[in-house]
């Protein structure tokens, strides 16, 4: 995923996000191995941080035909594990670095469910075959923060991400996140915006 810089997005719709198949399910499910392995592929197997993942409902009670805001219901967690360092010497902790790379690699997966089950309405007409076409190149942060609250133990820890709010703008979609990674002892946080470009591809 890549970085870019942008003044300001104007947003002039907000998308309304609706749930398929939740009623006769379970409030946590787990995420399939087969999601894992083939949207962590674009990472070099040592990078390959995000061990497992799942998908959380935190008010099964809520209507989806009666609330435009359900994506924040749902929380995605995950099982890290940083074995050594992909890039660096060990540096003892979790790093900026890192937190960006576990972003991503929940952020993807996180994706590649909801659009398994159509939760996206902004994103009804993509399948999987799509979003792996797409996965590198349109899928882009337009802003990002963190913050290191206590030291954390890489060697095993755990990810927390939510989408806040979902919008469109032509062929445009922005999503704005939230994450958090900790163990027992330390806390990182974040706030990341991520621009989806919407074109429709060629055929």
């Amino acid at each position: 995923m890549y970085v870019i810089f942008a003044s300001s997005f104007t947003v002039v719709a907000v998308v309304m996000v609706a749930i398929h198949s939740l009623e006769n399910s379970s409030d946590t499910e787990d995420v399939s191995q087969v999601l894992l392995d083939r949207f962590l592929t674009p990472y070099k197997p040592n990078c390959r941080y995000l061990k497992q993942a799942q998908f959380h409902y935190l008010d099964s009670k809520v209507n989806a035909m009666s609330n435009s805001k359900l994506e924040r219901n749902w929380v995605f967690k995950g099982d890290f594990a940083i074995p050594e360092s992909c890039y660096i010497d060990d540096t003892g902790h979790f790093n900026s670095v890192e937190f960006n790379i576990c972003y991503n690699q929940l952020f993807y997966i996180m994706m590649a469910y909801l659009i398994e089950r159509q939760m996206l309405v902004a994103m009804s007409d993509w399948d999987l075959d799509t979003f792996k076409c797409r996965q590198l190149s349109d899928f882009l942060i337009t802003n990002f923060s963190s913050k290191f609250r206590q030291p954390i133990n890489s060697d095993r820890f755990k990810g927390e991400l939510s989408i806040d709010r979902c919008s469109a703008r032509r062929e445009l979609i922005l999503l704005k996140t939230s994450c958090a990674f900790l163990d027992q002892n330390g806390r990182a946080e974040g706030e990341v915006t991520i621009a989806v470009l919407n074109k429709q591809l060629e055929r």
